[in-house]
């Protein structure tokens, strides 16, 4: 049956190759896939054919036009997305093995050839298909929900889409009395429960804090109906259980809906949300206005603008300084300022990445990044032997106005300061916003190189946006993001992938950092990879500078 149903799906209309290469094409693969797929350069789908409606229930030809990723289940969107950058210098990517977002999150083996044919630009030719038996690395196939960073990255993309989607948040209330209560084998069975209740191998979905979760749903989503039918899923879930059965469940629903909002001031009203609904739950996220949609998250936001600006200005932070050292001798190359806010009446924060998402919300990012920038300046004066490097928004970086004032200030210094501050500080560039403007960002951080202050580029591997930038930008260091730092000590597959992200880093020119080490065996690989420097708890926590 399954042979005369994908014989049956070639026989449907598709787009079309030029009739030499699709004969060549369907020749050499398509015994041996599920799926054919042609890509242009950048993902998007121009040919396609196989099983699509078997595996997904939909002609071949209603995926034109749509991303590779979206075949695939998100929990394979980063290491794909590396690998069609890598493939930009080796010309193919070899075998990896994800998981369709078909209902079963069905095992695939993945490879593809970047095509280069006379006459025609540059795309990728995919072939897709079943996973031979106990493969290597087959173990580390995983279908787990993405984590919070994840999702509100999958989210902003629904959200620039427009397509009318949108979010259901739900938390499982006492959720850590839960966990306690359960044994080890129960606690996974209801891990697991909830998982299925997310229908997480169909869409999008998240664990963005624990007993906290987040669904991106499809067109028409966000609706209170769509929401009432998840809970209703959990509390089975829930009841399925003997620890369970009396926890209460509650959830919150907000349509991806921008309105007459810029795109950019929605984006961050979502990011703001999903933070405020990870720290504290339902309640918090009652209480950002999440009920009046987008704009109704920004407008309860700005009622709180004059508290966080006076912060600012009385400085009611402090930077605490985290050593960033050399692998190869552990000598330290320089330190991290960290945001320490305190806390402040009328400004909704419980912790760093809270106060840098509001700021960023109500538009004080700017004026975050220069009390953040003069404090560093100061500490650079008053420590003559340390270097230090300051986190500034990509926000920030893409504003002409904010870098002529940047620059004029790092000319000052150059003139007027004995300590030579200006030659010891370096800017992280952070990507808790998407950058609108690369053209406008690339010329900050061109400007910035030219007079001798080093780039780097933070959260290196965290979402597809920033190899964008790594193209787009002339930097001086990448910094690993400190998940794939961790996974590379876990699997196969995560450390082939780390690798491929080191290397990507390496032909641009830049040296790599990696964060959140811990352990010496994660610092070993770190070293067997390539990484140049390492910053994490087993170099030195974040606190005062030396001396």
């Amino acid at each position: 049956m399954r042979q005369a149903a994908d014989l049956d799906e070639l026989t449907r209309p598709r787009a079309r190759l030029p009739e030499s290469a699709a004969e060549r094409y369907l020749a050499f693969a398509f015994a041996a896939a599920d799926l054919l797929v042609e890509t242009s350069q950048d993902g998007v789908i121009v040919f396609a054919a196989g099983a699509f409606h078997v595996r997904f229930g939909e002609d071949a030809q209603e995926f034109i036009g749509r991303p590779i990723t979206s075949l695939f289940h998100p929990s394979g969107h980063d290491a794909l997305d590396v690998a069609m950058v890598v493939a930009g210098q080796s010309g193919r990517i070899l075998p990896l093995c994800l998981r369709l977002a078909d209902a079963a999150g069905t095992p695939v083996s993945v490879g593809a050839l970047l095509m280069r044919l006379a006459g025609r630009q540059a795309s990728f030719s995919f072939v897709i298909g079943p996973m031979p038996l106990a493969p290597p690395g087959a173990e580390d196939v995983s279908a787990g929900l993405a984590d919070r960073a994840g999702f509100a990255r999958m989210a902003e993309a629904a959200l620039r889409q427009g397509a009318g989607s949108g979010v259901s948040l739900v938390e499982v209330k006492g959720w850590a009395r839960l966990r306690e209560a359960l044994s080890t084998p129960d606690r996974h069975a209801l891990e697991a429960a909830l998982e299925a209740a997310l229908g997480a191998s169909t869409l999008p979905a998240a664990a963005v804090a624990e007993g906290r979760y987040g669904v991106l749903t499809p067109q028409g989503g966000g609706s209170p109906a769509e929401l009432a039918a998840l809970l209703q899923r959990f509390e089975t879930a829930l009841r399925g259980t003997a620890a369970g059965a009396h926890t209460i469940v509650e959830g919150a629903a907000l349509s991806l809906d921008a309105g007459s909002l810029p795109q950019a001031q929605a984006a961050r009203a979502l990011r703001y949300a999903l933070d405020r609904f990870a720290a504290g739950g339902h309640e918090a996220a009652g209480e950002v206005g999440l009920q009046g949609g987008l704009a109704g998250i920004l407008h309860t936001a700005e009622q709180h603008t004059a508290a966080m600006r006076a912060a600012l200005r009385e400085r009611r932070f402090r930077l605490a300084y985290q050593p960033v050292v050399r692998l190869s001798d552990r000598s330290v190359h320089h330190y991290e300022a960290l945001l320490r806010p305190v806390p402040t009446p009328n400004v909704p924060m419980s912790n760093t990445q809270e106060f840098v998402t509001f700021a960023e919300a109500v538009g004080l990012s700017e004026e975050l990044d220069w009390a953040v920038l003069e404090t560093a300046i100061a500490a650079l004066q008053a420590n003559r032997s340390v270097n230090i490097a300051v986190n500034m928004s990509g926000l920030s970086m893409q504003n002409p106005d904010y870098r002529r004032c940047l620059l004029d200030r790092l000319a000052e210094l150059r003139a007027t300061d004995s300590t030579h501050a200006a030659a010891r500080l370096l800017i992280e560039l952070t990507e808790t916003a998407e950058i609108a403007d690369l053209h406008a960002a690339a010329s900050s951080m061109e400007q910035l190189r030219s007079v001798g202050v080093p780039v780097c580029l933070d959260d290196f591997g965290a979402g597809a946006a920033v190899f964008r930038y790594l193209r787009a930008f002339g930097v001086d260091f990448v910094k690993l993001d400190g998940e794939y730092v961790r996974a590379a000590c876990r699997t196969r597959r995560d450390r082939q992938l780390v690798a491929s992200m080191i290397e990507i880093a390496t032909l641009s020119g830049a040296a790599v950092v990696a964060e959140m080490i811990e352990t010496e065996a994660e610092c070993a690989v770190m070293t067997e990879l390539g990484v140049t420097y390492g910053q994490g708890w087993l170099f030195g926590r974040p606190g005062n500078l030396p001396g």
